[in-house]
């Protein structure tokens, strides 16, 4: 053979193992690489994504996927704090302590106590040390010491909760109660707060069009709006939000974005 033929054969082959390589690995993995590790900033998207599958199949995430799920809410309740210049603590509730219920599309009625629910709606009346992911709507009367990720989330008092909407937040009370730690909110679009005292409040995308839910919207008011704040800390420009009263509170705009 030919010194010309033999490199011809050898690039020939060379080229076909490379064309089997890249063809073996061309299916998208369902969870990114490094995902939930490090210092890479949350994605909610993937997150809704994740809790979907869950409940479209009606069955608990596999290990790496709840691994996902459990480092979203703590890498943005960590970065929150970072933000805030406030000093490190715990989530509300520990995710070890908690029992798993059954994946459902929907749930109506009950009490949420010390449960871990992955849900597409939910609608109830309390919730206490407990954790929820839907990847649809949660109305809730009153939750204690709970982390709920939402596309949409509404409540009548939340209390040292961790509350993570795609789009946007609507409560009636964030107060901070009897010394303990105030709650944490982070919306995609909207927060609409009637009373709060203690929180620490974001907005990923602020834009100055209105919340979708409402009657008469204005179309002047910010990301941010509630009617009293005190000790509120938040992690937005200063147009960004705005009050009817408030009193000690901050103004931290961020360099670097909360999550994705």
């Amino acid at each position: 053979m030919t010194r010309t033929r033999f490199l011809s054969v050898m690039l020939a082959a060379v080229c076909s193992a490379a064309l089997l390589t890249f063809a073996g690995g061309s299916s998208a993995a369902p969870i990114p690489k490094g995902a939930g590790k490090g210092d890479e900033t949350p994605n909610l998207k993937v997150f809704f994504e994740t809790v979907g599958k869950a409940v479209k199949n009606e069955k608990w995430p596999a290990k790496e996927e709840e691994k996902l799920l459990r480092a979203t809410a703590e890498k943005i309740f960590e970065r929150m704090l970072k933000a805030a210049e406030v000093k490190e603590r715990k989530l509300p509730v520990e995710f070890d302590k908690l029992k798993k219920l059954d994946v459902v599309k929907e749930m109506k009625g009950g009490i949420l106590d010390g449960n871990f629910l992955i849900v597409g709606d939910v609608r109830t009346g309390l919730a206490k040390n407990s954790v929820i992911f839907a990847s649809g709507n949660v109305q809730i009367t009153s939750a204690t010491n709970c982390i709920i990720i939402a596309q949409n989330v509404r409540c009548t008092g939340v209390n040292n909760c961790v509350v993570v909407a795609g789009d946007f937040i609507r409560l009636t009370s964030a107060r901070q109660r009897n010394g303990e730690d105030g709650s944490v909110l982070v919306a995609g679009q909207w927060i609409r707060v009637t009373g709060s005292s203690g929180a620490i409040c974001h907005v990923i995308r602020p834009g100055m069009a209105a919340p979708p839910d409402e009657k008469f919207p204005d179309p002047m008011s910010p990301p941010i709006r509630m009617t009293g704040a005190e000790g509120v800390i938040f992690l937005n420009s200063a147009d960004h939000w705005k009050t009817t009263s408030n009193k000690n509170c901050v103004t931290i705009e961020l360099k670097t974005p909360i999550a994705k």
